[in-house]
């Protein structure tokens, strides 16, 4: 395989234990992490809208402020939806959900659902762990 011409770090070996199909540990951590920070984003988006609005529903001292504030308000929304998008779609979350996917063709029993309800902090980011 051509991942023997890769130089040695970290990313190498796991590069290459991704492609022997066996993930270790620590790169099932890495890969939680970046799909929960994905998921994240996700849920952040929810508010999008409301929040690209909400300088409407503000007395603003003139119609220029109004304007200045509302277009701030959009680029800030559309920034954070090309984030997410720009996630989305990376090398890194496409071969996590193939991973998942392949995994689940050879062991489709016994998966468990996730469910946040289990997962109390979900929504916090931390690097410890």
């Amino acid at each position: 395989m051509a991942s023997n011409t890769t130089p040695a770090n970290s990313n190498g070996a796991a590069a290459a234990s991704t492609n022997q199909g066996s993930w270790d540990e620590e790169r099932l951590r890495d890969a939680m992490e970046h799909l929960k920070l994905l998921h994240i984003k996700l849920r952040d988006l929810r508010t999008t809208i409301p929040r690209m609005l909400q300088p409407l529903t503000e007395k603003q001292p003139s119609p220029e402020a109004l304007f200045h504030s509302f277009s701030d308000s959009v680029n800030n929304s559309y920034k954070e939806v090309q984030e997410f998008t720009e996630m989305k779609k990376d090398a890194k979350t496409r071969q996590i959900l193939e991973h998942a996917a392949q995994r689940r063709k050879e062991e489709p029993q016994g998966i468990k659902l996730w469910r946040s309800k289990d997962h109390p902090d979900w929504m916090t980011i931390d690097s410890s762990s």
